[in-house]
């Protein structure tokens, strides 16, 4: 899985990450999960392999990619 990109929203729980990630077998895709927000590579890692799939058009408009 390549990492094409995140972003992150933050609160007073914490942190919540949306990555871009290109999957071998289903192309681009984004995933949304908690995170430490201590190590981005890290959070990406772990967000790409345990988060919820995001919604492909919203990833879409969030991250300014034109479908």
């Amino acid at each position: 899985m390549k990492i094409l990109g995140s972003t992150w929203f933050t609160n007073r729980d914490g942190c919540t990450g949306i990555v871009r990630a290109e999957t071998e077998y289903d192309g681009i895709k984004y995933f949304i999960g908690k995170c430490t927000g201590e190590n981005q590579q890290f959070d990406e890692l772990y967000i790409s392999q345990w988060g919820s799939t995001f919604d492909y058009a919203a990833g879409c408009v969030l991250f300014g990619i034109k479908q």
